[in-house]
């Protein structure tokens, strides 16, 4: 929960079985889109990934570790990824990294086949319509031109679309994404308390 309680690191004894979240980071990824997100699910062993182990630059010109490389990422150890958005097509057709975007779109493919969660907002669905798991599933995203991945998909415009196992938002929905999260992993004992948290991260008094 975030609200007035904002959750701190003291506040909850990590479990050693924790469910598997990671977080996807590449080259220019809209971090304070994770910021809220990122909290709210605190209280859970959460790991970064990437194309490689090098330290990834956000958006926000801040270098963040990336602590498994999208090579050794397990799709069965994968409970929920979520991916902020960016800029993707810059490197989804960069033919450099067409190796390393191939192995990534594979894992979500594998990760969806399995049920696993996936989540993506602003600009990130577009990985998950390139991995083709969009196709006939209703989606959101902030493209103004939508990459021609998304053709098969179903657009919503909504701020925040759940199909099944995919959620997708749009950029300026952090909030309410970051509580989406936060339901889809049972941090809530109520919708109360989730509409609480909206509340707060809106400053609606």
């Amino acid at each position: 929960m975030i609200g007035k309680y904002f959750i701190t690191f003291t506040q909850f004894n990590i479990m050693d079985r924790d469910p598997g979240i990671f977080y996807f980071l590449y080259e220019g990824y809209a971090g304070f889109e994770l910021v809220f997100a990122a909290n709210n699910l605190i209280r859970f062993n959460t790991r970064t990934v990437g194309f490689g182990k090098a330290p990834c630059r956000s958006l926000e010109n801040l270098w963040t570790v990336v602590d498994l490389d999208v090579e050794d990422l397990d799709p069965e150890k994968v409970d929920l990824l979520i991916i902020p958005g960016g800029h993707p097509s810059e490197i989804i057709n960069d033919p450099k990294m067409k190796g390393k975007v191939s192995i990534f779109l594979e894992k979500i493919r594998e990760i969806d086949r399995r049920g696993g969660k996936l989540a993506a907002i602003c600009g990130g669905p577009e990985w998950l319509a390139t991995a083709g798991v969009l196709d006939g599933r209703r989606c959101t995203h902030s493209q103004d031109n939508p990459a021609k991945a998304f053709e098969k998909a179903v657009f919503t415009n909504e701020y925040v679309t759940v199909d099944r196992n995919i959620i997708t938002a749009q950029g300026q929905a952090y909030a309410e994404f970051a509580v989406e999260m936060g339901r889809q992993m049972g941090i809530y004992k109520s919708e109360d308390e989730a509409k609480a948290d909206i509340d707060w991260l809106r400053d609606r008094k």
